[in-house]
């Protein structure tokens, strides 16, 4: 058994980030291995009740206690965007939006060797950057092009962007009205101390909802995540510990 007093004033270094998973209640996982940096916040607001002639408080209670979780992850995935926001996925009868340049003379779209099904023309763009007409092109489910009769199709390249089928992708659809499911949260990381002995510590809050907020922020030259921000619930059942750390000694 582990010395209460020993491990409670043993002074750890809090070096590394660790990694943890989120398990919401009706079983959609996000793990998170590749974290840059994970932050737990727990806060108090008080209160002080003033009573006779005393300038000082005759008692002080805490009217609120919120704690929050902020992960920044150096890597996306579709997982977090069902904790972050709830959604649902799909992996059959998804699309993937591609863009073609084509001319006059163009027959398919891409090269020979290229095949697509189910092709939906999203706009095609002509040579002088204006919305083509109707008439001009007739693109086929397959990507087949064919000039409409007695259509006026200019000189250069037209720009066609098309959604066309793909069997290997995976789709998350936000919900306009859904809320964030309730999770479970658990992490850990392993560390020293001053003497070099080795400590795993790990923390865990027992229901956690994420805030709702989901930011996809693409810029030129530079990687970007979302950030993942929970909210620590009411343990519930009857449970006191809203969030547990724990510190472990490891066996060499």
């Amino acid at each position: 058994m582990a010395g209460l007093s020993t491990i409670l004033n043993t002074p750890v270094l809090i070096h590394g980030i660790g990694s943890g998973v989120l398990q919401s209640v009706s079983g959609k996982v996000l793990e998170l291995k590749t974290a840059q940096s994970m932050k737990l916040d727990v806060k108090a607001t008080t209160e002080d009740q003033y009573g006779g002639d005393s300038l000082f408080p005759l008692y002080t209670f805490i009217t609120k206690k919120e704690g929050t979780i902020e992960i920044q992850n150096a890597d996306f995935k579709l997982s977090q965007l069902a904790i972050a926001q709830d959604s649902d996925y799909a992996t059959d009868g998804n699309k993937q939006l591609m863009n073609f340049l084509i001319t006059k003379d163009s027959k398919k779209l891409g090269d020979d060797a290229d095949t697509f099904t189910g092709v939906e023309v999203v706009s095609i763009i002509t040579p002088s950057g204006q919305k083509a007409d109707a008439n001009v092109f007739s693109i086929s489910d397959a990507g087949a092009i064919t000039v409409g009769e007695g259509a006026t199709v200019e000189d250069g390249e037209y720009s066609v962007w098309v959604k066309v089928d793909n069997k290997e992708a995976v789709s998350a659809a936000m919900l306009k009205n859904a809320m964030p499911e309730v999770c479970s949260f658990n992490w850990q990381f392993r560390t020293e101390d001053a003497d070099g002995n080795k400590y795993q510590v790990d923390i865990e809050a027992r229901r956690v909802r994420a805030d709702g907020e989901f930011a996809l922020d693409t810029e030129r030259d530079k990687a970007s995540t979302p950030t993942l921000k929970v909210n620590i619930l009411d343990p519930g059942n009857g449970h006191d510990d809203f969030a547990k750390i724990t510190v472990s000694k490891i066996k060499k």
